[in-house]
């Protein structure tokens, strides 16, 4: 029981952080308008940083076949987005991308919120001690994943409420994820390295195929910037917590 309280208490605690970044950008929605761009410089460095620095190691550590689980999810995600663009523009000659930008990027988002939520269950799993550490790891990028996740969907074309909307459900894949792991992964790390190295894939192609993109078109100083502070701040969690 108190393994169940555990996972489903941080797993929760989690998605409050993606949601108090969720609130943060809501509040200062003029501020986050004129400066859009930069959110995205910041949200292309982290989601480069995790895949590098988190995400693929444990994965490559857990399954022998991660690498090639990335790049199959990487391919996956350009599939789907090239699918999702020929539909949206056959009948529509003046149609624009940013319907599929959002899109993927949530799914990407969401994916990737999915897994931390498995990834707390099955650290409480193994050990408390394991639990906490994997808590404190997801909570340090919960936050700026919730900033991220508004600034991806605005970007994207959706209003300030499908924004909050699409986002509301990146948090909650979290808690969602931890129960998850509760019902059916349990202890087992078996799925785990396959489900990280997907996470992987599909935040590489995010960054690499859809933020990135967006920031040469108004390419400054700053955005670089930002888009190594996003780097940056994964490099220190690794620091701290590694």
């Amino acid at each position: 029981m108190t393994s169940i309280f555990n996972v489903i208490f941080f797993g929760s605690l989690a998605g409050l952080a993606t949601l108090l970044g969720i609130f943060l950008i809501v509040k200062k929605k003029n501020w986050a308008e004129k400066n859009l761009i930069y959110l995205i410089s910041f949200s292309a460095g982290i989601l480069l940083s995790f895949s590098f620095l988190h995400l693929l190691p444990e994965a490559i550590a857990l399954s022998p076949n991660a690498l090639f689980i990335t790049l199959a999810s990487f391919i996956c995600f350009y599939a789907i987005e090239h699918l999702l663009s020929v539909h949206y523009c056959k009948n529509d000659e003046k149609c624009e991308t940013h319907n599929t930008f959002s899109l993927v990027s949530w799914l990407g988002l969401f994916l990737h919120s999915l897994i931390d939520g498995v990834v707390i269950g099955v650290g409480f799993e193994v050990s408390f001690s394991l639990g906490i550490l994997s808590t404190l790891a997801v909570l340090l990028h919960e936050l700026p994943e919730g900033i991220s996740s508004m600034a991806v969907m605005l970007y994207g074309g959706s209003t300030v409420k499908e924004a909050m909307s699409k986002s509301i459900w990146v948090a909650l894949a979290t808690p969602f994820g931890a129960i998850i792991s509760l019902l059916f992964i349990k202890s087992s790390t078996v799925l785990i390295g396959p489900l990280l190295a997907i996470a992987a894939g599909s935040f590489l192609y995010v960054a690499a195929s859809d933020l990135i993109p967006e920031i040469h078109k108004k390419s400054k100083t700053t955005n670089i910037a930002l888009t190594l502070i996003g780097v940056l701040i994964p490099f220190l969690i690794e620091k701290f917590i590694g």
